[in-house]
């Protein structure tokens, strides 16, 4: 029999479809194995995110955990607080003040005589004795003017004894026409006798004014000796040459300030001024120790002794100006130097002493936190007096040994059991 045709290209129903290629054996399973990868790589990389996420908050939690367990137990202790003891002041105390340094002596040397510099003989820093040549000036005129002086002298002795041999003369002349008018009256007319006596009142006269002018030329001689003298520029004590402004060949004019010649201090003992305060200036006494130190080496110090004091305090600055002085043998300390100065004061009354920050200001009164032996805190008004900066005195209030709190606040009620720990010094 035969098949109908197909109109229009339409598939015979009666036919079986065709059936579509498939992938072959070896394709599928590279797709179950690509398959598989990508899950366990989806898997490890949820393991890691999970194993980090872990790692970041677990310690986290931890440390919240023993912050939250350290605030519960601080909650439960009590506040700790720093606690001073209420001491009394020792027997002895030791004051530093400053004091300024200048040498035993020293002098300013200047001109005497007007001349040039012929020899200069020391310099800066060179150790002298007392007496010791130090320069040497030359004035030619004050030497002639001494020659001229005792050649005046010379001539006025000389004219002494003229005088003196013309008075003797005339003196014996009088007394024989004395004797030959005794023996012959009328022999020797009485106006010879009269001018023979009025002759030996001149000799006489000139005699004392000869004398008058030996003196007078003695002092002429020794002015120019003396000015021939400080031609000569001496140490006036032993100790060393700390300026020195003139040079050989130098002009230098008598009797002028305005040029130095020479400055000289001596050393081997030190004069060092301390403006003492009122508080002490009563404690200072006459033959009374002392230490003096440089502030930047307070190891090093050097015993000396209160010599003198001014016995009157300064009414602007209320200070006992007192000398202490330091013998300085090895040049350890230079005059100009600023020292320190210890001083050890005694007590005949040991007060009370806080520190200053125990105090809790009010408005009504001094009040200080003073622990008992439960150590709760129990305010006290206290009665304070001198104010020593850090530590402050207390005259009524408090006894000896009592626990003060240092910085007390105003968080701290009374009747607060507190944790003390001790103030470090």
């Amino acid at each position: 029999m035969t098949q109908p045709a197909v109109e229009n290209g339409a598939p015979d129903p009666s036919q079986p479809l065709p059936t579509p290629p498939g992938p072959s054996p070896t394709e599928g399973e590279t797709r179950r194995r690509a398959g598989r990868r990508v899950l366990l790589i989806g898997a490890l990389v949820v393991v890691v995110l999970a194993g980090a996420l872990a790692a970041g908050t677990l310690p986290r939690l931890r440390q919240q955990q023993q912050l939250d367990a350290a605030a519960t137990q601080a909650a439960a202790q009590p506040p700790r607080v720093t606690v001073a003891v209420a001491r009394r002041m020792a027997p002895s105390a030791d004051r530093v003040l400053p004091g300024n340094c200048l040498p035993l002596m020293e002098a300013a040397l200047f001109a005497r005589a007007t001349g040039y510099v012929s020899r200069r003989l020391v310099d800066i820093g060179d150790r002298v004795k007392q007496g010791q040549l130090l320069a040497r000036i030359s004035a030619p005129d004050v030497d002639d003017q001494l020659a001229q002086a005792q050649a005046n002298l010379v001539q006025a002795r000389a004219t002494l004894r003229l005088n003196e041999a013309n008075a003797v003369l005339a003196r014996t002349v009088l007394n024989r026409s004395l004797s030959i008018q005794a023996g012959q009256p009328g022999a020797v007319s009485q106006e010879e006798i009269d001018q023979e006596r009025a002759t030996v009142g001149t000799t006489t006269a000139s005699v004392a004014a000869a004398r008058a002018s030996i003196g007078v030329n003695q002092a002429t001689v020794q002015q120019f000796t003396d000015l021939q003298a400080f031609q000569k520029i001496i140490a006036p004590f032993p100790g060393v040459i700390t300026a020195r402004n003139i040079d050989p060949g130098d002009l230098v004019t008598a009797n002028s300030t305005t040029r130095e010649l020479f400055h000289v201090m001596r050393t081997d003992i030190l004069r060092v001024f301390v403006n003492v305060p009122q508080a002490f200036a009563t404690g200072i006494t006459i033959g009374q120790g002392a230490a003096v130190y440089r502030r930047d080496e307070p190891q090093k110090q050097y015993s000396g002794k209160v010599t003198r004091t001014a016995n009157a305090l300064d009414p602007n600055t209320r200070t006992l100006l007192t000398e202490v002085d330091v013998p300085n043998p090895n040049d350890a300390l230079r005059p100009g130097m600023y020292l320190q100065v210890k001083f050890v004061f005694g007590r005949n009354v040991f007060p009370l002493m806080i520190p200053a920050a125990a105090l809790a200001t009010r408005s009504a009164a001094q009040r200080v936190a003073v622990l008992d032996d439960q150590h709760r805190v129990h305010y006290r008004h206290v009665e304070l007096g001198r104010d020593y900066g850090a530590d402050v005195q207390v005259l009524t209030g408090l006894k000896e040994g009592d626990q003060v709190v240092v910085h007390p606040g105003d968080d701290i009620p009374e009747g607060t059991a507190v944790e003390p720990v001790p103030l470090s010094k």
